[in-house]
């Protein structure tokens, strides 16, 4: 395993086992760091701690109209950026990991983020199977 793989699955564990929170941003936001940010559509933030420092972790989700189809056919890609203090510090592409394995965290993140934690809240979701017809 290299660096990149191993920081990788270092975040995939820690959204698997909760140690990672992960939250949803504005798709606006890190416009500062994110290249072609008006080709984001959704992006999550959650921090991770190494050492004494404190890094925070962006998923990026882009999607981009493909020429090689006349544009008629949207790809879909994602971006795993690492920033210290605002700053960017490494891009993890699937140039060097799996879109596969990138694709597992987005659906992990996706599911466990704040917002999806609110949607499907177990309070919730009580509340509209009371209403149902018996």
């Amino acid at each position: 395993m290299n660096k990149y793989e191993i920081l990788f699955k270092e975040i995939l564990d820690g959204t698997r086992d909760g140690k990672l929170k992960w939250k949803q941003l504005n798709k606006r936001a890190n416009s500062e760091v994110i290249f072609n940010p008006n080709l984001v559509f959704r992006q999550f933030s959650s921090q991770l701690t190494r050492g004494d420092s404190e890094f925070t972790v962006i998923l990026v989700e882009k999607k981009y109209e493909d020429p090689a189809f006349d544009f008629y056919y949207e790809k879909y890609y994602v971006e795993l950026l690492i920033l210290e203090k605002s700053e960017l510090v490494i891009s993890i592409t699937d140039s060097v990991i799996e879109k596969n394995d990138m694709n597992k965290l987005v659906d992990m993140v996706e599911s466990k983020s704040d917002k999806a934690k609110n949607l499907f809240r177990q309070s919730r979701a009580s509340e509209l199977l009371e209403k149902l017809p018996r």
